[in-house]
């Protein structure tokens, strides 16, 4: 079977100005005139964001070292229209335009031959998964490449089942308890499997939160299970509604995260591509 890369990211969140959006991008003025479309200045967040997102592609291809790779964008691609304070344009268009421009960069790569993108929250994607839809379509028009939408696949990569799906458990509220939530949905999880008589997802991927975290659960009896919850970090910029909804918080996280899978085993789950910095600002008084 050999080997392949599967990397999952998510929370891109294309058409905010906090979150992904490639340098240079052009897009339509009221006009329509293509020879006078614009290109949006990006914010720091976003020059950051960019270069942790580039940074990023290129060492998971330095890792797959040409061996197949297997993308997974799961969930929330792009900002919606709930909440539009700081939108980039008033134009739906732009912001799958934008993913789409984000996600290329990928189909690019000669070894990239599966894009798989997971639908995510309503009020980010236009509604039943109306961005990633739309952005699969883009994306397939422009190249040939193996793109498909699911809500909540089980993927089986060379046999090894990865459980994939945008909302899951919290990664806790205070530092000690950080994990607790994430263990107890696993282990859930698991047991209901096993009482269906079904082996558990040897890798579970839950997103949302825009903070990296990962937990492992061992089950012992009759046989022997382990899975691994993965929870993922975004491309995004601190907004100030995020700052309400999580009280606070100041450590922006960035990254994505790499599993690699031999002859039908998840050999290793890489994190290297993960990062946070403290957003505080620093005055002496």
């Amino acid at each position: 079977m050999g080997r392949r890369i599967v990397v999952v990211f998510s929370d891109i969140h294309c058409g905010h100005r906090s979150g992904l959006c490639p340098p240079g991008i052009k897009l339509p003025t009221i006009e329509d005139d293509p020879s006078d479309w614009w290109s949006p200045t990006l914010t720091h967040t976003q020059e950051w964001l960019w270069s942790c997102y580039e940074a990023d592609r290129k060492g998971v291809k330095e890792l797959a070292a040409g061996d197949p790779i297997t993308v997974i964008v799961n969930g929330d691609i792009t900002w919606g229209k709930r909440y539009p304070e700081d939108l980039i344009s008033g134009r739906d268009y732009d912001q799958c335009a934008i993913a789409a421009s984000c996600l290329m960069r990928w189909l690019t790569m000669v070894n990239v031959d599966k894009l798989r993108l997971i639908t995510g929250t309503p009020s980010h994607e236009f509604g039943l998964g109306s961005a990633p839809y739309t952005v699969a379509a883009m994306l397939g028009a422009a190249m040939d490449c193996d793109i498909e939408v699911s809500r909540h696949p089980l993927f089986s990569v060379d046999g090894v089942p990865i459980d994939c799906a945008h909302h899951g458990p919290t990664t806790g509220m205070r530092i000690w308890t950080q994990g607790n939530q994430m263990r107890y949905y696993l282990k859930s999880m698991m047991l209901a499997e096993i009482v269906q008589g079904q082996a558990p997802p040897r890798a579970v991927v839950r997103s949302h939160y825009h903070t990296y975290a990962r937990e492992t659960v061992r089950i012992n009896g009759a046989e022997r299970w382990v899975s691994d919850l993965v929870v993922t970090p975004a491309y995004c910029g601190m907004t100030h509604y995020v700052t309400q909804v999580t009280q606070s918080a100041y450590m922006q996280s960035a990254g994505m995260v790499a599993l690699e899978i031999v002859d039908g085993e998840l050999v290793k789950i890489y994190d290297q591509f993960t990062r946070a910095h403290d957003l505080r600002t620093r005055e002496d008084l």
